[in-house]
């Protein structure tokens, strides 16, 4: 049986001269009609909630594309590629089930990794500078081991994750978090 619309999908696929005739009647159709199709989109945008739901997720979705490959230069694959080698976990703290943001370097662009919004923001407050995160993190060593000797315990006990509160039956806000 002779299907009208497959002899022309394969012609359009097969003729590039037939293919480029069709386009610029499309084209001239478009330019010429602009108005009723925009009329037709703004009324179907307000009464089909299918459709506009459907254009929001688009639009999403090519605002996501553009920045991915504007700003970082990957594109969806690569990000995906990203995420499944980190097991849809942050880089860092290894949590998943949570929004990963693109990780890069902001002197050469060269993307690290994915992390997790608060990780990711650390390192941009300290400037992705290793040396700034290492203070940090003495800084934290260090104000445990300046609390007083009757609350505290050492830092190894707070290491290996047994808290102050069940080794001296104080409380500290830092108790138990290994650093």
């Amino acid at each position: 049986m002779f299907s009208h619309s497959a002899w022309h999908k394969k012609r359009f696929a097969e003729n590039a001269e037939y293919r480029e005739k069709v386009r610029a009647a499309r084209r001239r159709y478009r330019e010429t009609h602009k108005q009723e199709m925009r009329e037709r989109r703004r009324l179907r945008l307000q009464n089909d909630p299918d459709f506009r739901e459907r254009e929001r997720a688009r639009g999403r979705a090519w605002q996501r594309r553009k920045r991915y490959d504007k700003v970082y230069r990957i594109s969806l694959a690569d990000y995906d590629a990203l995420l499944q080698r980190q097991n849809g976990a942050c880089a860092i703290c290894k949590r998943s089930g949570r929004a990963l943001c693109v990780d890069h370097c902001h002197a050469c662009g060269k993307v690290r990794g994915l992390l997790c919004g608060k990780c990711n923001s650390v390192l941009g407050f300290c400037g992705d500078s290793p040396a700034h995160l290492l203070m940090a993190a003495a800084y934290l060593r260090a104000s445990c081991d300046h609390a007083p000797a009757s609350s505290m315990t050492s830092v190894a006990s707070v290491e290996t994750g047994q808290s102050r509160a069940s080794a001296e039956g104080r409380h500290c806000r830092c108790a138990g978090k290994a650093l």
